[in-house]
């Protein structure tokens, strides 16, 4: 009797264990989950450290491509990204496989997909959405000819199979590819299972347990809105509340210049994922130029971690749509100052453990959400194999 083919399957994204990086951290989950159910698993990263190294361990047989570039001139990084998407996507094709899975970093490599992937073989993994992102950090005006040409090569060959980072994201994929897609997943990125660690010692930053923590971990992007951590830092009652403050990306120096020195606020090293319980409130913001184009993980893992959120943004987002049970919304447009002001003045304590327990809830959902995407995936990888 003739043996069962076993099923290949490449995954390609800039990042990947033991290199830090959350898109890395999900692609590592989905590669673990595929080898189980007896898949083979190719990884096909690049070889660049990003925020440097972690504890995890990455499984699959990994293939790295060689990074050009991965200093700080914006230009230099850009050209670099470029063309590390259409390496790492040559790399991919000359490994044998029946289906690959493609996420959206590095920028554009998605583009590289449309145009060099076999048409139906191929599943789109969305995070951060390109040339989209261009446009929304107003690099580009979506009304330039390049970028309308850029838009066009990306969906030239649409994939078989779209992951999404939640409900609303897909909806604007479904429009991006004008409904020709018909499999979708939702998978919002960020979620884990919160579990007791061994080492149950708290953080020092956390030790004041009198005072409600308000707290930003995390990247502080061209997407997020320094005003509205601003406004905390400047309006923070210090006999109620404190804020920590653990950030990188494009304006985390920024930030933490206009906070040194404030009363009440403390930046801190990077905070583990363990030690997130420890923020009562964690601080998030999406700018509506980026609302569907990036749905930050930060909220995410702060309500698995059982913690409630402050969300200033769009209503009409996958952070709210999702979470909301757990959080408070200042939508924009709104007078940030006097919302926040508002906010912090009568906040209620009571509704905070109301916001936490359903945070747990919500971390539950999102649990069982995670393994049934997982299957979906694996589903569809198994359909566009046998065709």
């Amino acid at each position: 009797m003739e043996s069962k083919k076993t099923i290949t399957v490449n995954i390609v994204n800039r990042d990947y264990p033991p290199y830090k990086g959350i898109t890395g951290e999900s692609a590592a989950e989905l590669a673990k989950y595929l080898l189980e159910a007896g898949f083979q698993v190719n990884i096909i990263h690049t070889d660049a450290p990003f925020w440097g190294v972690n504890d995890s361990i990455p499984t699959g047989n990994i293939f790295k491509v060689k990074t050009l570039y991965y200093g700080k001139n914006k230009l230099l990084r850009l050209f670099a990204n470029l063309l590390s998407g259409y390496f790492l996507i040559k790399k991919s094709k000359k490994i044998p496989c029946d289906v690959t899975i493609v996420m959206t970093d590095p920028s554009l490599i998605n583009m590289w997909a449309s145009l060099l992937l076999k048409k139906g073989k191929w599943i789109l993994w969305a995070m951060d959405l390109y040339p989209e992102s261009f446009a929304a950090g107003k690099l580009i005006s979506e009304n330039n000819y390049l970028y309308e040409k850029l838009y066009q090569l990306t969906v030239k060959n649409a994939p078989r199979h779209i992951i999404s980072l939640g409900p609303l994201q897909m909806i604007h994929l479904q429009n991006r590819y004008n409904r020709s897609v018909s499999n979708f997943s939702s998978l919002p990125c960020g979620i884990y299972e919160a579990k007791e660690s061994a080492d149950s010692e708290s953080p020092r930053w956390a030790n004041d347990t009198t005072k409600i923590c308000l707290g930003y971990c995390g990247n502080l992007g061209a997407a997020h809105s320094l005003e509205f951590l601003y406004a905390i830092a400047d309006h923070l009652d210090i006999k109620k509340f404190k804020m920590v403050i653990s950030v990188y990306g494009l304006k985390a120096e920024t930030l933490k210049h206009y906070v040194q020195g404030k009363s009440g606020v403390e930046l801190i090293p990077p905070v583990k994922r363990e030690h997130l319980k420890y923020i009562d409130i964690h601080l998030a913001s999406l700018l509506p130029q980026w609302t569907h184009i990036s749905v930050p993980s930060k909220t995410v893992s702060s309500v698995c971690a059982g913690s409630a959120f402050l969300y200033y943004g769009e209503e009409d987002s996958d952070n709210w749509f999702l979470l909301k049970d757990a959080g408070w919304l200042i939508p924009y447009g709104e007078n940030i100052e006097k919302e926040v002001i508002r906010f912090l003045q009568q906040f209620d304590g009571k509704d905070l453990e109301q916001k936490k327990e359903a945070a747990q809830k919500i971390a539950k959902k999102l649990t069982a959400d995670k393994i049934q995407a997982f299957r979906e995936i694996a589903t569809n990888i198994q359909h566009q194999a046998l065709e």
